[in-house]
């Protein structure tokens, strides 16, 4: 008798869940800088940006949050409409077009390099955050010609977030722009 009860309450249990709508899944991309943003720069160069470094964690669907005690939590329904590390690199593309626009950029290893480009490895060690608290992104980047490095960066940025993922995916959106800025302003140096 007691296995038919527990047998009952596990289907009841099952209905309840098939009958439930399920949760529906946002799906977000970076945005790149709004149009009309002060160009840094008119010179040409040619550059081509790879990311040499990316954590596993966040190498995935889910938007990624980390927390203080350095627990990992994925959102199964706040996910990337693409591959983050395609969408970083071609926001960071765009962005850079917009603020350098006499630069030709390719975006490795996808595209064939540009014949004398300067290389922008870029590795991404966090690019997370957690919610109702800030955003946490580090990105260091290394500037070669000719196979020497002629420049070096990083950027840290944390920006105040509120509870949701999508303002998680905000906060990112700004950290990538900030990071474009800084960018742009080596690159007209070289």
């Amino acid at each position: 008798m007691r296995y038919l009860l527990i047998l009952l309450l596990l289907l009841c249990s099952s209905c309840t869940q098939i009958f439930n709508d399920p949760e529906p899944v946002h799906y977000y991309l970076l945005e790149s800088l709004p149009d009309g943003t002060e160009t840094i720069s008119d010179k040409s160069l040619a550059i081509d940006l790879q990311i040499s470094g990316f954590p596993t964690y966040i190498d995935r669907a889910q938007v990624t949050e980390r927390n203080h005690d350095n627990t990992i939590k994925f959102s199964y329904v706040d996910r990337w409409a693409e591959p983050l590390q395609e969408n970083i690199l071609q926001t960071l593309r765009e962005n850079l077009t917009a603020l350098l626009p006499g630069a030709k950029i390719s975006i490795g290893p996808w595209e064939n390099p540009i014949a004398r480009a300067m290389k922008v490895e870029l590795r991404v060690k966090r690019f997370s955050g957690r919610l109702g608290d800030r955003t946490d992104v580090d990105i260091h980047w290394t500037i070669l010609q000719n196979d020497e490095t002629v420049g070096e960066g990083l950027l840290i940025d944390q920006q105040p977030i509120g509870a949701t993922y999508q303002e998680l995916v905000a906060g990112l959106n700004i950290g990538i722009n900030n990071l474009s800025l800084e960018l742009a302003k080596q690159l007209a140096e070289q």
